[in-house]
């Protein structure tokens, strides 16, 4: 049974006319009537009972007219799943993350792809980013967003997923709050609220050399793990910290967040997949997720920086 003889029996059953269902096919009926006789004798059962007035369904016709129909969509179904899937508009992803990217820019972006793609389930991980690194070459996981430093892990593709520079907060009547760029030497041993050096010692080694540089006395007065709870710290008076530009959207009012006064150590995350071909799906995450475009302008709740500074990037928020 072909898909062709399937397609001219529904034609005929449906209209029960040969000259419409040959119209419907776009042929003329002679070829049609000819295909169904032929169709019947392979089969060995008539499927119509024909007058010169009117055709009707055998008992075998009836029967076979619900099969050919359901097997006809399922092979239209299989057809578009097909064209779908080559497409990148269905599939299935595995991407991890660790937990400071979801705070920031991964969550409104994850939303956006399902949004744009709602064929393409995800399935989402939080972890650490040497286990996200291992998940990703040993293909538990399909892509992930994490933070490594030069040169990278090995056997994998990365990408710049995002990138921002810090300001700095500090209490409200702090002796800085009313400072309108805060330079390196402001810091000298002043009590500071920092990321623990083992959660990105890249970063933290950056800000030591930023210090130093400027002769200013690195004195941590607290280790913290988030951004949530540096702000915290600093609304409670126990320090100042630099702390992620976008973390000026917090909205407090207990907490000032100034500029620095010259460049910053960056906060970057990289989204990172293997080097091979990509298949339509992760191909489609990528390109959505790396064609982010960056805003330029000031925060709200954050000064501009004095004229003639460098403006830093506008980003979404992020964890030191």
């Amino acid at each position: 049974m072909t898909d062709r003889q399937m397609r001219y029996f529904l034609a005929v059953a449906e209209t029960l006319h040969f000259r419409r269902a040959a119209e419907r096919l776009h042929m003329t009926q002679p070829p049609l009537s000819q295909q169904i006789a032929s169709f019947e004798e392979e089969l060995g059962v008539p499927l119509f009972t024909r007058d010169r007035r009117s055709v009707a369904l055998t008992e075998a016709g009836e029967s076979l007219l619900s099969d050919v129909r359901r097997i006809l969509a399922d092979m239209e179904a299989a057809e578009r799943r097909a064209v779908d899937t080559g497409l990148g508009r269905v599939g299935r992803l595995r991407v991890g993350f660790i937990g400071p990217a979801i705070d920031g820019p991964l969550g409104p972006d994850l939303k956006a792809f399902c949004e744009n793609h709602p064929g393409i389930t995800l399935e989402l991980m939080e972890k650490s980013t040497p286990e996200l690194v291992e998940r990703v070459r040993g293909k538990g996981l399909d892509a992930a967003v994490v933070r490594v430093s030069e040169p990278g892990p090995d056997g994998l593709e990365r990408h710049v997923y995002h990138r921002e520079s810090y300001v700095l907060a500090v209490p409200v009547g702090h002796r800085l709050a009313k400072e309108q760029a805060v330079e390196t030497e402001m810091l000298d041993d002043e009590p500071l609220i920092m990321f623990p050096r083992k959660l990105n010692p890249v970063l933290y080694d950056q800000w030591t050399a930023m210090l130093s540089g400027a002769g200013a006395r690195l004195r941590v007065a607290q280790e913290v793990l988030t951004k949530h709870a540096t702000v915290a710290l600093v609304a409670a008076g126990l320090g100042v910290s630099p702390v992620p530009r976008s973390t000026a959207d917090s909205g407090r009012r207990d907490v000032t967040f100034i500029p620095f006064a010259v460049p910053t150590p960056e906060l970057t995350f990289h989204l990172i997949a293997r080097p091979e071909p990509h298949g339509p799906a992760l191909a489609t995450f990528l390109a959505q997720l790396l064609k982010k475009p960056g805003a330029e302008g000031a925060l709200p709740g954050c000064r501009e920086r004095a004229p003639g500074r460098d403006e830093s990037r506008r980003c979404h928020p992020g964890t030191p």
